[in-house]
């Protein structure tokens, strides 16, 4: 008789079911179906008769060991004796069984009980087997020597479930079983591309029909759509094809009692984990619940929140002292922080919150966090303050530091200005805090914006005359202002000439440098037209024969210029 394997593994008894595939006109493709769906209950019915262990939620202290004999659980040990502790027990009662069913001249009905003061012991002729003690039957309610009865009759139903199986009429039907099962594996194998191939188009094909009209953007959504459609499905079918191919070979094994053993330790091997895992699924629905309520409520805040902060944005809902400018910053505020909270009250909930590993990812974040986060939590926070000191908002036209252009785009962390010459700078929310920021469209809707430029002229031009020419000059600009009018300062009476200073509104701060060159293009015409030269004359004259600078509509009727005095002094 073969020795039957040990250890204190659960059999787990296979519970399938399916239902019938679409019916398809090609007969082999059909054939194959049903082939396949005998084969899956073939495997399932051997898999059946294999005598479970069953679950326990106690910890491994309270749970029993059990002692398997032909792969099938017949003692179970429920406690030390003596010196030996439960798992020792099960090891020694394990070794003497496996000792004894592999003796030449073995015969089941030689197991028989013996009472004695410490409860009933279990001899197999007179070799002790084990001793079933008081305690350990009071602890499941029985006298002990019901137990002892109750594990011989184990005993020898094992014995003659060998014996059974070891007939020729069983072990020829095992044969033709291993033979059927073969051929209707190779007829499933030879016949699963094709099926794997003609689902994998039909679903293709719906894509493509839903996309059929589809835009630069949808055709790549269906490109990617056939993409998962075609791997999950041959994903599917060669999962489906390695599951026959297990349930084949373990009903293969489970034909024989000599491969019995290595069946179920197969099937034990991969259906437990299974078996636990949708166990703790079972176990985890009522957090999973509560995970759909957090995120159900997290959910509706969220959409409570978009829909007010569009309406404040919008301006049709105001807040007092709120610019609407503020409204999608705080949200995305609001929206991280009510996220952040809800993963903070859901993590408990979550599989494996307790687990070491959940605990090392988390101390592993951590550490992460502590140690790269300390600049970045200081540019997050710059990014909140200019948020709301208003320093600037997309689109506006600045000057930071010594680089002018337009904001295009702010985050928590970095902002970034793109120039004239189309140079995109980025900058740190944290050095933003620490410099000067000039906006030059934050008042160009309301008041406008003043474009200011000197020119300096010779005293012998009327200023009066240089005033009228740079405002019209500025009026010439269609980009200037009518209204408030350009106008004109003087702002210094330098040696040789004056500086004028001319200033004019805009509303087009974005074209700063354009309406600069405009200008000052006008300024050339105009000046030019008039006869008035733009230049900064110097002078090195002698005064006793010079033409006064004063200009020439306010000199006096009778003056006239002045000859050189130049006088001829005799050496003495």
């Amino acid at each position: 008789m073969h020795k039957p394997g040990l250890g204190n593994r659960e059999l787990i008894s296979l519970d399938l079911s399916g239902a019938g595939a679409p019916g398809y006109r090609l007969l082999p493709l059909a054939l194959t179906l049903a082939l396949s769906f005998v084969l899956l209950l073939f495997g399932f019915f051997n898999a059946a008769s294999a005598e479970t262990r069953e679950d326990s939620e106690a910890s491994a202290e309270e749970q029993p060991g059990y002692v398997y004999v032909d792969g099938q659980r017949v003692i179970g040990v429920f406690g030390s004796n003596g010196p030996l502790t439960k798992t020792e027990r099960v090891k020694l009662i394990q070794s003497r069984l496996d000792n004894i069913y592999a003796l030449h001249d073995f015969n089941a009905e030689e197991f028989h009980p013996v009472p004695d003061e410490f409860g009933t012991r279990i001899f197999y002729k007179d070799q002790v087997v084990m001793l079933v003690s008081n305690e350990e039957a009071k602890s499941i309610k029985i006298s002990s020597a019901g137990l002892a009865e109750d594990y011989i009759k184990r005993l020898k139903a094992v014995a003659e479930q060998y014996k059974q199986d070891s007939r020729p009429g069983r072990l020829a039907l095992g044969a033709a079983g291993v033979i059927v099962g073969l051929l209707l594996l190779t007829i499933f194998v030879s016949n699963l591309s094709n099926l794997s191939q003609l689902v994998s188009k039909y679903l293709v094909l719906r894509v493509q029909t839903s996309f059929k009209d589809a835009r630069a953007k949808g055709a790549v959504i269906k490109d990617l759509l056939e993409l998962s459609v075609t791997f999950l499905t041959r994903t599917f079918f060669f999962g489906f094809f390695l599951a026959l191919l297990h349930f084949y070979i373990f009903s293969a094994l489970n034909f024989f009692p000599w491969t019995k053993i290595y069946g179920l330790q197969l099937m034990n091997k991969t259906i437990t984990p299974l078996s636990s895992g949708l166990h703790s699924l079972s176990e985890y629905i009522p957090n999973f619940f509560v995970l759909m309520v957090i995120g159900y409520l997290t959910y509706g805040v969220l959409v409570v929140l978009r829909f007010f902060f569009d309406e404040v944005s919008k301006s049709n809902l105001t807040l007092q002292d709120f610019d609407p400018d503020w409204a999608e910053p705080t949200y995305k505020l609001i929206k991280a922080l009510t996220i952040f909270m809800a993963l903070v009250v859901a993590a408990p909930y979550l599989p494996g919150w307790d687990s070491p590993a959940f605990k090392q990812i988390g101390l592993f974040i951590g550490l992460l966090i502590s140690l790269g986060s300390t600049g970045a939590i200081g540019h997050l926070v710059a990014g909140v303050v200019l948020t709301y000191t208003r320093a600037f908002k997309l689109g506006d036209r600045v000057k930071i530091g010594d680089h002018v252009g337009d904001v295009v785009e702010r985050t928590l962390f970095t902002t970034r200005i793109k120039t004239i010459k189309n140079e995109m700078i980025t900058i740190h929310n944290g050095q933003l805090v620490t410099t000067d920021i000039t906006n030059y469209s934050s008042k160009t809707k309301e008041q406008g914006l003043i474009l200011h430029t000197s020119v300096t002229i010779g005293y012998d031009a009327p200023w009066r005359q240089v005033h009228e020419l740079l405002i019209k000059a500025a009026k010439e600009c269609p980009e200037i202002m009518e209204e408030p009018e350009p106008f004109v300062l003087q702002r210094a009476l330098n040696d040789f000439y004056v500086e004028y200073e001319l200033n004019a509104y805009t509303r087009h701060a974005e074209n700063m440098v354009g309406i600069y060159s405009q200008l000052h293009a006008a300024i050339q015409d105009c000046f030019n037209a008039s006869g008035v030269e733009i230049m900064s004359p110097h002078y090195a004259s002698l005064r006793d024969g010079n033409e006064i600078t004063i200009p020439t509509k306010e000199r006096s009727k009778d003056y006239s210029v002045p000859g050189f005095k130049v006088e001829s002094v005799k050496a003495k």
